[in-house]
C-alpha cells in the first residue's frame, strides 16, 4: 500500500483576524497544511522544531513587534522562506532580516495564495535537493522585457539593471519571439497589451517552443480581474505584476524566479550529462538528434554523425583495472571535444562508445573529422597505452550522413554503427563510411 502523503506545512503569523480567516478559508488543503499563530514566540518555536516549510508573515505594527522573530531568523543564517503579506497600497514594511521569496497583496484570493505557495515550496525543495551540488555553469543573468511604452521600458529596465541583470527589450510580440529564440533569456517580463498579438498569444508561442518552454514568464498588466489571471496561468505564465509596478516587488519576484530557473537548469544539466566524462549522455543525444534532423530537413542541409569506439577496451580494463579505464575515457572525451568545432557536440553513447554530431557537414567533411580524431587518439599518450595490442591505444570510427545514408535518427545511428563494425572487422584504428540504403 502507498505510504502517507506529507503536505508542506504553512506557518501563518498574523495578528489580523481578517487575514487569518481569509488564509484559512482560501488555502488548498489537498496540497498544504496550515499552522496559525498570532505570537512571534510561538512562530519561533515552530520554526525551531522544524515543523514549517514556509512562513506567511504579515508584519505587525511596531508597538506589537517583540523582536524575537527577527533575532531568531538572523541567528539562523539560512532563514526560512517567507511570503510577505502587504496592504493593497503596495506598502512594504522594512524587514531586512526576512528572506522574502514572494509577496502577497491584500485582499488575498485563492488563486494568488495557491500560486505563491507553490512557487515558494518548489524553490525550497529544489534548494534542499541541490544543497550539496555545484550549480550548472551559467552566463550573466538575462531578462527580456516586452513593453510597448518607451517610458515603462526605461523605468523597469533601470530597476533590473541596478541589480546587475542584463536587460534586453522588445516593443511588440513578434519582436519578442524573435529575440527570445536568438538570445534565450533566463526570464521574460511580458506586457499583456501589445500591438499586434497580445501577451497571452506571445506566451502560448513561447511555451510551444521546446527551447523556451521552461523560461519563466511574468505578465505585467493594469488589469486585475480574475479572468485575466486564470487566462494567463492557463497559457503558461508563472505570475503577474500589476501596474504601476513596485520596484521592490519586481526585484523580489525576479530573484525568486531566476533562482528557481538556475536550480532547474542544474537538474537538467545533471540529467543530460554523463557523470564520468562530463559529456552529454544518450538521453540528450536523442533530443539533439531529432532537433538537428528537423533543421536539416527544413533547410535541405546535411547532418553528419560519427560513432567512435575504443579498440580492445576490455583488454585494457582487464590488464590495468577499471579505474585506469575510467581515466582513459575521461582523457578521450576531452580529446574529442578539443578537436571538434564549437558547433559539434560529443556524447558518451555507452561504455567505451562515443558519438559526435556535426551539423551542416557533408560526407567529405565528416570523413576529414573522423581521420583527424583517429590520428589525435593514436598519437596521444594514454596511461599504459604501450600495453595495448600494437603498443598504443586507438579508436575505430563509423561515419554516416543525412540524407545520404539515412533519413531518420534511428537509421542514422544504425548506419554509423554498421560502418564502425566494418572498421573493426577491417583491422581497427581506422574509419569506415556508411553505404547508401537499398
Amino acid at each position: 500500500m502507498p505510504g502517507p502523503v506529507f503536505h508542506p506545512l504553512v506557518l501563518l503569523l498574523s495578528s489580523s483576524r481578517e487575514t487569518i480567516t481569509t488564509v484559512a478559508s482560501q488555502l488548498d488543503y489537498e496540497l498544504f497544511n496550515l499552522l496559525i499563530t498570532t505570537r512571534e514566540e510561538e512562530a519561533v518555536e515552530a520554526i525551531r522544531r522544524g515543523w514549517s516549510d514556509v512562513l506567511v508573515f504579515e508584519p505587525p505594527y511596531p508597538q506589537q513587534h517583540s523582536g524575537c522573530l527577527s533575532t531568531f531568523l538572523q541567528e539562523q543564517g539560512e532563514a526560512l522562506p517567507v511570503i510577505l503579506i502587504t496592504s493593497s497600497q503596495n506598502s512594504f514594511p522594512e524587514c531586512p532580516w526576512l528572506r522574502v521569496y514572494e509577496v502577497l497583496h491584500k485582499p488575498i484570493n485563492r488563486l494568488e495564495l495557491s500560486a505563491r505557495l507553490k512557487s515558494v515550496v518548489t524553490l525550497r525543495q529544489l534548494e534542499k535537493q541541490l544543497a550539496d551540488q555545484p550549480l550548472a555553469p551559467s552566463r550573466a543573468t538575462r531578462v527580456l522585457l516586452v513593453e510597448d511604452s518607451p517610458l515603462q521600458r526605461k523605468i523597469l529596465a533601470g530597476y533590473l539593471a541596478g541589480e546587475g541583470i542584463e536587460v534586453i527589450t522588445a516593443a511588440d510580440g513578434a519582436e519578442a519571439l524573435r529575440i527570445a529564440e536568438q538570445q534565450r533569456p533566463d526570464m521574460i517580463l511580458l506586457d499583456v497589451v501589445l500591438p499586434g498579438m497580445d501577451g497571452f498569444e506571445v506566451c502560448r508561442h513561447l511555451k510551444e517552443n521546446p527551447g523556451l518552454k521552461d523560461t519563466p514568464v511574468v505578465f505585467i498588466t493594469s488589469r486585475q480581474g480574475r479572468e485575466d489571471k486564470i487566462r494567463g496561468l492557463e497559457c503558461g505564465a508563472d505570475d503577474f505584476l500589476f501596474k504601476p509596478v513596485d520596484k521592490r516587488e519586481l526585484l523580489i519576484r525576479t530573484r525568486s524566479l531566476l533562482r528557481r530557473k538556475q536550480l532547474m537548469d542544474t537538474l537538467v544539466h545533471q540529467a543530460s550529462r554523463d557523470p564520468l566524462t562530463g559529456l552529454y549522455n544518450r538521453r540528450q543525444l536523442a533530443l539533439d538528434l531529432q532537433r538537428e534532423l528537423s533543421r536539416a530537413r527544413r533547410y535541405s542541409i546535411s547532418l553528419a554523425l560519427i560513432m567512435a569506439d575504443v579498440d580492445f577496451f576490455k583488454n585494457y580494463n582487464d590488464t590495468n583495472g577499471h579505474l585506469a579505464g575510467d581515466e582513459v575515457l575521461r582523457q578521450l572525451a576531452a580529446l574529442l571535444v578539443s578537436n571538434t568545432r564549437d558547433a559539434d557536440t560529443v556524447y558518451r553513447y555507452g561504455g567505451e562508445e562515443f558519438i559526435i554530431l556535426l551539423p551542416q557537414t557533408e560526407p567529405a567533411g565528416a570523413v576529414t573529422v573522423a581521420e583527424k580524431l583517429r590520428r589525435k587518439v593514436e598519437k596521444h599518450s594514454f596511461p599504459h597505452g604501450e600495453k595495448q595490442p600494437g603498443g598504443r591505444l586507438t579508436i575505430s570510427l563509423g561515419v554516416a550522413v543525412y540524407p545520404d545514408h539515412a533519413r531518420d535518427a534511428e537509421g542514422l545511428i544504425l548506419a554509423a554503427d554498421r560502418a564502425l563494425y566494418r572498421a573493426k572487422k577491417e583491422g581497427r584504428n581506422r574509419y569506415a563510411t556508411a553505404t547508401p540504403p537499398g
